[in-house]
């Protein structure tokens, strides 16, 4: 019995946990791990899913593709114009597609995109946030997809990114 009233009172404290992901040059802080799961061409991508009791579905994934070659001996002026048609491109994508945008500044300054979109599947919807940016000639879209709308965590995406 002792045993079940310990777990009862620590399950809590272990389901709100926080891991924190390095993943190639960066860390991700999410409450999951999250485990590679393919790579498609040049492109990585890493992935977890939380279920609360009360079926909130929160999916964190990263894509991560390697740039080294568009980038390559880009220097300076080349180098920014390059970063900022890249994140240009994925804005006018995005609205194209009929989602939100919207730029920020990450914790360490970096320049991102921010994208919103909403998608029905089985009759549930879901908000899918995705932070775009570039580092170390690397592009990195990191999502969160849940169908908890007013998620504070959709709120707090940007923040779970750590750039050195």
């Amino acid at each position: 019995m002792k045993k079940i009233l310990l777990l009862g009172i620590l399950f809590p404290f272990i389901a709100i946990s926080q891991t924190d992901n390095k993943i190639e040059g960066l860390t991700i802080n999410t409450p999951c791990e999250l485990e590679y799961t393919r790579n498609l061409g040049n492109q990585n991508n890493y992935s977890c899913v939380l279920q609360n009791i009360d079926e909130t579905i929160f999916q964190y994934s990263v894509t991560v593709q390697n740039l080294f070659e568009e980038m390559n001996n880009f220097q300076g002026k080349q180098l920014q114009s390059f970063k900022n048609s890249f994140l240009q491109a994925a804005k006018q994508n995005a609205i194209s597609n009929g989602e939100s945008t919207e730029s920020i500044i990450l914790a360490n300054g970096q320049k991102a995109l921010k994208i919103k979109s909403y998608l029905t599947y089985s009759g549930n919807k879901f908000n899918n946030t995705s932070i775009v940016f570039l580092y170390k000639q690397k592009s990195f879209i990191v999502n969160l997809t849940t169908n908890d709308l007013n998620s504070v965590e959709l709120k707090q995406l940007n923040n779970r990114i750590k750039i050195k």
